[in-house]
């Protein structure tokens, strides 16, 4: 599952299990002043709202109060922003009354949608108001999240109040004060807060990580040794990505946000300048920005001298380094030429870069592995040769971790790509190549900033097999490259759009040539596959039912809300984006106007089916017979094997009904044919027919 989906259902079942008790509404008329931070966070508060409860003033009306009522901040629960969760794929801010203290920071979750970006874009320092949304614990940490608990379309209300806010204090505690251990009676006062430890030769590191045993990645415990059973938890893996320093390495000091998990307590790291150690930087991460431009971070900022210095960087494709220039205190760009093919994989190794706070310079190379150059949706989703040719064989991405057929897969090597965002179900994205394109779509999974339809984006992520369908995911950076031009959809048939094939040889037209694509069926019919119909979405069939059974219409994300189907029997024109889910194929249209309903199929609500036979056969004359469920333009065509048309039977528009023509073996000239096999064709807007026939001869 998605890290935040995991999040979700522990959320969801706490909060399931405070819905046992009627929740309540804050303010009210017993607690009529807006809920502070330590009203929340302090189980002994006056008007402490228990988990489940909805807090904030714009959705409780109390009789004869307006806002702004009596909160400093406005109406609602208000806070400094001290830190964000900006990891994919759900978003947490913390926030802190400005004279700090105990009690007085918290968790507010965001769901899917980054506050970092677009419509909040909020930064530290800010000042914000939490208007409505619901309290709740995650691995005993107290939060505030969207009262729907809805994780694509959380509906919470937040607002800002101003920029550019002095922080709270840090608390400066010791480590027996701030110790990992969850009867810390101390340290639960501190959740959500600021808070720092001074170190100095005393203070060190004992575990870590990488000696195993601490459960995540990026962690490490610390130990006084005047206390040497108090050992503080540093997280560097939840607001950023630290890597632990080495055993026994001295600990000049260390700060971030205070946060409990089911582990205990833990200082969260902000950045790698929430923790000065004597020892160099880090590279924490390498992936292409353009085609030849590799963006270098570093887990703390580092001097310019020494970062911009080509000789400090090197190719494992022996490319050469042209230039190097800094892209805000912990990063660079570097413009390499490699000569590699998009979706090589190229290796970026870095040493001799100083850091700012310790002034110690890397002395050991460090390498980051990428996928080189900026890829397009068909180079991601160009089938993996070997796994096509593997026993089953699977129609996956070769640029995927493995597994993910059933499962969730992994993401692989971190890499970069570009496409127009053409649709949007939630915090699902569907990037497209423009043009008609066959692998030309792909899903794009919450990247951490709203996607504009229309717009063209460079996304930084990994790909993976999310059960079945590929996918971009853990997107790390968004980059706006300006307008682009949707595709347009492609007809298709029910067959085509259905058919999950492993195409080794990219012969046929099936699902996986439009996956993450826009696709039109015309003409279908809605039928009941399920005695119990599904309730979110349909099925449609091709008229004759010749053309692969069904396919299922869904409501992805609950964008067509409320979901009213057309009814049984009709015949509807469907558009939308093709979404593998699972284990098969669906049409996922945007919004109600990609559905067209034409209405009750046949003639006279008769209910006909499109019905296309030959007889005799094989045959010196053979009569095509057709039925029509409505009128249409058609058109009837006689092919050789080598696909060239020899005779054209039907071109124009017919009315509903039967029909029948002839073909005695003539071409349009009206000479005689050999003798053999032919293809008869039938087209009726993007419904195909085709018949083998053989002709004798005369």
């Amino acid at each position: 599952m998605h890290k935040s989906f995991t999040r979700l259902l522990a959320t969801l079942a706490l909060l399931c299990t405070a819905g046992a008790a009627l929740a309540a509404n804050y303010p009210n008329a017993a607690c009529p002043d807006s809920v502070t931070i330590k009203q929340i966070q302090d189980v002994l508060a006056t008007c402490h709202p228990a988990v489940g409860d909805t807090v904030g003033e714009t959705r409780t009306n109390i009789p004869g109060r307006t806002p702004p009522y009596d909160n400093p901040f406005g109406a609602g629960l208000g806070g400094i922003i001290i830190g964000f969760d900006p990891i994919a794929t759900g978003f947490d801010t913390y926030i802190q009354n400005s004279p700090g203290g105990p009690f007085s920071g918290l968790d507010v979750f965001f769901h899917s949608v980054n506050p970092q970006a677009a419509p909040y874009n909020f930064a530290i320092g800010d000042s914000i108001v939490v208007e409505w949304m619901r309290t709740g614990e995650f691995q005993f940490a107290s939060q505030v999240l969207a009262p729907n608990n809805n994780f694509t379309a959380p509906n919470g209300i937040v607002r800002k109040v101003s920029s550019g806010n002095p922080l709270p204090p840090f608390f400066e505690g010791t480590t027996t004060q701030l110790n990992e251990l969850p009867t810390n009676t101390f340290a639960e006062q501190y959740e959500g807060c600021l808070v720092k430890i001074n170190g100095g030769p005393n203070l060190t590191v004992k575990r870590t990580s990488l000696t195993g045993g601490l459960g995540q990645n990026n962690a490490f415990l610390i130990v006084d040794s005047s206390a040497p059973s108090d050992s503080v938890f540093i997280d560097g893996n939840k607001l950023t990505t630290y890597a632990p320093p080495a055993l026994n390495t001295p600990i000049l000091s260390v700060q971030g946000i205070l946060n409990q998990a089911n582990r205990g307590y833990r200082i969260m790291l902000r950045n790698g300048n929430d923790i000065v150690v004597n020892t160099p930087p880090n590279v924490s991460d390498a992936y292409p920005v353009t085609d030849n431009i590799i963006k270098v971070r570093f887990d703390r900022d580092v001097t310019a001298a020494s970062a911009t210095n080509p000789s400090n960087y090197s190719l494992a494709s022996f490319g050469s380094i042209d230039n190097v220039v800094t892209s805000g205190n912990d990063a660079v760009l570097v413009t390499i030429t490699n000569g590699l093919a998009h979706g090589d994989i190229e290796v970026l190794t870095v040493n001799g870069v100083t850091g700012q706070a310790a002034n110690q310079t890397m002395t050991t190379p460090q390498s980051r592995t990428f996928i080189n150059g900026i890829l397009t949706a068909e180079e991601i989703q160009r089938a993996d040769a070997d796994s096509l040719a593997g026993t089953p064989c699977v129609d996956r991405s070769r640029f995927a971790g493995p597994g993910g057929q059933l499962t969730q897969g992994p993401v692989g090597t971190r890499a970069s790509m570009a496409g127009v965002m053409g649709a949007r179900y939630g915090a699902l994205y569907y990037m497209m190549d423009e043009g008609d394109v066959n692998r030309g779509g792909i899903a794009a999974f919450a990247p951490p900033s709203v996607l504009n339809t229309g717009t063209r984006y460079r996304l930084t992520g990994g790909i993976q097999e999310f059960f079945g369908e590929t996918e971009f995911s853990n997107i790390i950076e968004v980059e706006a490259l300006g307008a682009g031009t949707i595709p347009s959809p492609t007809v298709r048939t029910v067959g085509q759009a259905r058919a999950d094939t492993c195409d080794a040889g990219d012969v046929l037209a099936d699902g996986e040539d439009f996956e993450g694509r826009f696709v039109t069926l015309q003409n279908v019919k809605v039928v009941q596959r399920f005695p119990t119909p599904p309730t979110n979405g349909f099925h449609v069939a091709a008229q004759a039912f010749s053309d692969g059974d069904t396919i299922f219409v869904q409501n992805l994300s609950g964008v067509l809300s409320p979901l009213v189907p057309p009814p049984l029997g009709n015949m509807v024109t469907v558009t939308g984006v093709l979404h593998y889910e699972g284990a098969s194929f669906r049409v996922c249209p945007r919004s109600y106007s990609d559905i067209v309903d034409h209405g009750l199929a046949g003639v006279g609500g008769g209910g006909a089916k499109l019905a296309f036979s030959v007889a005799p056969n094989p045959a010196r004359r053979a009569t095509f017979s057709v039925t029509l469920p409505q009128a249409a333009d058609i058109e009837i065509g006689i092919f050789d094997v080598a696909g060239r048309q020899v005779a054209s039977l039907v071109k124009a528009r017919m009315p509903a009904g039967s029909f029948s023509r002839e073909w005695a073996g003539a071409d349009d000239a009206g000479r005689e044919v050999g003798a053999g096999v032919y293809f008869a064709r039938l087209k009726m807007g993007g419904i195909e027919r085709a018949l083998r026939t053989v002709y004798l001869g005369r």
